[in-house]
């Protein structure tokens, strides 16, 4: 029993000792081949090494050949019809109203008479004080006649006492009379003399008075003939009435609104220019419009606002068209082109745009000796299927793909 053991543990052993033998033969075969072949990969590694070092690498790029188009660098936008002019016209007199001379809707011409409001009594305050004016303006006449009278009297007695004065020194020179009747004389004569100025006083007192009533009764003359005027209320401009407020026989105050009108004619066109555009117009440049109903005008911008609008950055212009036809109504979506001039451009796609370390926007290009090159672009207009460019010569060979792993002045294949 105890020999069959020792032989079956004997020959266990041998068969593990094999196959272990085996196993460490193969590693030591595999060892030898991998470190053959990291051998061969540095000996390869280093012989390309020295072939890149005696011939310089060339990259691989795609490029596509643009050549430059003319196109037209008209500005589309849309737009809205608004009123030349739209006033509530309103009361500026008290009464009842009369009449009414117009509907709503109606063209109306300037200074046609639209409504009456009634006169009541001021007619009778026109007359009245037409006949003060009239009163006062007599008695000016009456105190300048009166003045002259007086004035003549006090030249007259001047004279006298002139002459009095003159006797009473004569006979007290020859001793004939007493110095009493000279000093009466002289007494006399000054008083006419003073007499003179009073009477000038007087006059020009009485004149000053006459004439400040005059210009009050003109005033109020005035007033009255004023009041009367805006009993007749007339459109301020050729137009349409928009609005009707009042009806006949009301009793209205100053102030109170009356009728709406609004005048189309010119018509304008409000719309809104992205900043990039804004620079190619002016005021006075030719635009042309359409409208929703396919009706076409000519006009020209006449207002361009000198600062965006905060939320869209974009510029509010005014077109102004002949609407003598009223065609176009106040409100209308419409299409606004404002032409510009021909361009060569080229139309490359975005994607191919690159940047330069000084922040310059352009493409890069192959030349005809394969060498990378730069050309500056300045964009002219977006569109769906790709962006119109200036600044490149009229056929150029442009880099569409690899031009961000290249440099200027690489050559490439």
């Amino acid at each position: 029993m105890k020999k069959s053991i020792l032989i079956a543990t004997f020959i266990l052993l041998l068969v593990v000792g094999w196959i272990g033998s085996g196993q460490f033969s193969n590693n030591v075969v595999a060892q030898d081949e991998e470190t053959q072949e990291v051998s061969n990969t540095e000996t390869s590694y280093s012989e390309n090494s020295e072939n890149n070092e005696s011939e310089e690498f060339t990259f691989s790029v795609e490029t596509k050949i643009f050549t430059s188009s003319l196109i037209d660098q008209s500005i589309e936008l849309q737009g809205q019809t608004i009123h030349n002019k739209k006033i509530d016209v309103k009361s500026e007199t008290s009464g009842k109203i009369n009449s009414i001379e117009f509907s709503r809707g109606d063209n109306v011409s300037e200074n046609s008479e639209m409504i009456t409001i009634s006169l009541e009594d001021r007619k009778e305050k026109l007359l009245s004080a037409e006949k003060d004016l009239e009163r006062l303006s007599k008695e000016i006449i009456l105190n300048e006649k009166n003045r002259d009278n007086l004035l003549r009297q006090n030249v007259e007695r001047i004279e006298l006492y002139e002459i009095e004065y003159a006797s009473a020194k004569q006979l007290i020179d020859k001793g004939l009379s007493s110095k009493s009747k000279l000093s009466l004389a002289s007494f006399n004569l000054a008083n006419a003399k003073a007499d003179r100025e009073d009477i000038k006083i007087k006059f020009e007192s009485t004149l000053a008075s006459l004439e400040a009533q005059i210009t009050n009764v003109k005033s109020v003359l005035k007033n009255i003939k004023l009041d009367i005027n805006k009993t007749s209320i007339k459109a301020p401009f050729d137009g349409i009435i928009s609005e009707k407020m009042v009806e006949e026989t009301e009793f209205i105050s100053v102030g109170t609104p009356l009728f709406s009108i609004i005048d189309l004619d010119p018509i304008k066109i409000e719309g809104y220019l992205s900043e990039f555009d804004v620079n190619k117009v002016s005021v006075g440049t030719k635009a042309f419009i359409e409208d929703s109903n396919g009706i076409k005008k000519s006009g020209i911008i006449s207002f361009i606002s000198p600062s965006a609008e905060t939320s869209t950055r974009t510029f509010e212009i005014t077109i102004e068209a002949d609407n003598k036809d009223l065609s176009y109504k106040s409100g209308i979506t419409t299409k606004i082109v404002i032409k510009g001039s021909e361009l060569k451009a080229h139309k490359i796609p975005p994607s191919i745009l690159t940047l330069l370390d000084d922040g310059t926007v352009g493409v890069k290009a192959v030349d005809n000796e394969n060498m990378v090159t730069f050309y500056p672009t300045k964009t002219i207009k977006d569109t769906i299927d790709g962006m119109w460019v200036s600044g490149l010569p009229e056929k150029v060979n442009l880099i569409v793909s690899g031009q961000e792993y290249i440099s200027l002045g690489d050559t490439v294949n």
